[in-house]
């Protein structure tokens, strides 16, 4: 017998009565020869995998190349600024004029205090991405025509949330903590209509912002002169008509400022070069997820085919066939049947 190494035993030779001295592997051993077999067998299999791969990323970044539509990204950067830090800017500019004490009043009356930049940009994000606001800044610049008209010029039928979440879906913020800036994009096959859209975003959040602040200010100026008509005390009356003055002038100061609530650093531009799809990264992804899934799909069906085998292998070791009756013709005289005796009562070996 010769020498071999087969489930993990050695094998040795043996003669005459000798019984085999079975050596079984070490770990790191079966753990080598595994990966030993799994590469043969990928490297079998490499002309295939790679030939596959190649042509899978191929197809998809021409596909993505000078098949697909290329979508433009507009861009914009504002500085979000809080309408009391406006509003007391202001307020400081006229405290020469002898109006003593209206800017500590100011920060004493303003709706939530001076809001730093970040809680003011997230409030601005959330307004921006909110069913409400989206809803509005469809109807009024009618951007279901422009964003879901098909290439007939038919505007399909969609619910007002599926507008919401196409109008979204090409929306995008980016706040930098930094620089305390927030960047605002927007995408579109068309580059000048996502720039255009997004100068409506700007508006929108501006007459937004706008609305609330001057709501707010006739709503304190109301409650202030309830106050001023109830009380006798001339000293607070005084001071609660020093405090009416503030919420009309952050009335009239929201009202006219161009640059209220925030200011643009950027206005919408859009680059020369489209922003998606990107043909390289798209292949590049394509090729690695093809040639993982086809050395998952080698080594599986290997898996497989193995599994078959072993179980094919211990189901004809616990049930072993019936052995053939071998029937030979014997030659000589003493093979025959006696003259007159019955063929079929002869006994095997008799």
């Amino acid at each position: 017998m010769t020498p071999g190494i087969e489930n993990g035993y050695r094998a040795a030779p043996s003669g005459g009565n000798g019984a085999a001295a079975p050596a079984q592997l070490s770990e790191g051993q079966v753990a080598i020869l595994e990966v030993v077999r799994v590469a043969r067998l990928l490297l079998r299999r490499s002309l295939l995998i790679v030939a596959v791969t190649v042509v899978v990323g191929g197809l998809v970044g021409i596909r993505d190349k000078f098949f697909s539509v290329r979508w433009y990204r507009a861009q914009a950067l504002i500085t979000p600024v809080s309408p009391d830090a406006t509003l007391a800017s202001s307020v400081g500019e006229g405290t020469s004029t002898g109006v003593g004490g209206m800017s500590g009043l100011a920060e004493m009356f303003s709706l939530g205090g001076a809001s730093d930049n970040v809680t003011i940009s997230e409030r601005y994000i959330a307004i921006m991405t909110s069913y409400a606001f989206t809803i509005d800044l469809i109807s009024r610049y009618h951007l279901d025509r422009k964003i879901v008209t098909t290439n007939t010029g038919h505007v399909p039928h969609l619910s007002p949330w599926k507008m919401h979440e196409a109008i979204t879906g090409r929306f995008e913020t980016d706040y930098d903590y930094r620089s305390g800036n927030l960047a605002l994009y927007f995408m579109d096959p068309d580059p000048d209509q996502a720039k255009a859209i997004l100068e409506d975003y700007l508006a929108s959040l501006r007459d937004k912002v706008r609305s609330e602040e001057v709501q707010a200010a006739s709503s304190a100026v109301a409650s202030l002169q309830d106050e001023i008509r109830e009380t006798s005390d001339a000293l607070l009356q005084n001071q609660l008509y020093e405090l009416v003055a503030r919420q009309i002038q952050r009335e009239k100061i929201a009202q006219v400022q161009a640059d209220f609530a925030f200011k643009v650093i950027e206005p919408p531009v859009v680059p020369d070069n489209y922003y998606a799809p990107k043909a390289r990264r798209n292949a590049t992804i394509a090729a690695m997820i093809t040639f993982v899934l086809l050395c998952a799909g080698t080594l599986a069906w290997d898996f497989i085919l193995r599994a078959r085998a072993q179980f094919a292998a211990l189901e004809q070791a616990q049930y072993p066939p019936a052995p053939a009756i071998a029937t030979a013709a014997r030659s000589g005289p003493a093979s025959d049947p006696a003259p007159g005796a019955d063929p079929h009562a002869r006994v095997n070996g008799g």
